[in-house]
């Protein structure tokens, strides 16, 4: 089974209706992730609707090739320049936008993507592969202040400024490349712990955003 049969798109029925699809209009997708959205819409439209999809995730690209369908439009952008791939897709006006933001779950279970501390693995979380800083490469040139911010700000977590200064100090010992690595330091850092979450979560949540 590929990864995008296996993916099964939450709240699937109850996002497509909130769309209330016309089977003539123009309908974007701008988080294509593995497709389900865009198939269900294609599904509401007759032969004069269109469908543009855009996500920076190459391996959503790849999974969308397998929609061969002449309304259908497959953008290699992040969402926020959803008015581009518009344009780009030759449409000036459309009658309905669907978001589904966030990381989506084969981004997290593939391990290679660094994106979960449940595999070891590079530490990247780019969504988009092709271009950009890793994660890894961002805690190796940021300083505490920067830290803070992002581990604050994105993952409230209380001992954001301890982690912080936690990253500058291991890192001139040795560069921290590996989830494993990160999630470690985390964990020997973050001194209260919620019941039922790992000590890291709160830190890869900050860095998933940021990145």
């Amino acid at each position: 089974m590929t990864r995008s049969a296996a993916h099964v798109t939450v709240l699937l029925e109850e996002a497509v209706e909130a769309l209330a699809i016309k089977a003539d209009g123009v309908y974007m997708d701008a988080t294509f992730g593995r497709g389900g959205h865009s198939r269900r819409i294609l599904a509401e439209l007759n032969e004069k609707g269109r469908l543009i999809a855009v996500d920076r995730d190459p391996d959503a690209i790849d999974a969308g090739r397998a929609i061969n369908d002449s309304r259908f439009r497959l953008v290699h952008r992040a969402f926020g320049e959803i008015a581009e791939a518009a344009r780009e897709a030759g449409a000036e006006d459309v009658d309905g936008i669907l978001f589904d933001i966030g990381v989506s779950s084969p981004q997290i279970d593939d391990g290679d993507r660094g994106f979960s501390f449940r595999h070891d693995a590079p530490l990247d979380m780019r969504m988009d592969t092709t271009q950009g800083e890793t994660a890894a490469e961002w805690l190796a040139r940021a300083e505490i202040r920067e830290i803070t911010e992002v581990i604050r700000d994105y993952g409230e977590e209380r001992f954001a400024f301890q982690i912080a200064k936690k990253v500058v100090a291991a890192r001139l010992e040795q560069p921290i490349v590996t989830t494993g690595q990160f999630a470690a330091l985390v964990r020997a850092t973050v001194r209260t712990r919620e019941p039922g979450q790992d000590a890291a979560t709160r830190s890869f949540q900050a860095l998933r955003i940021h990145t």
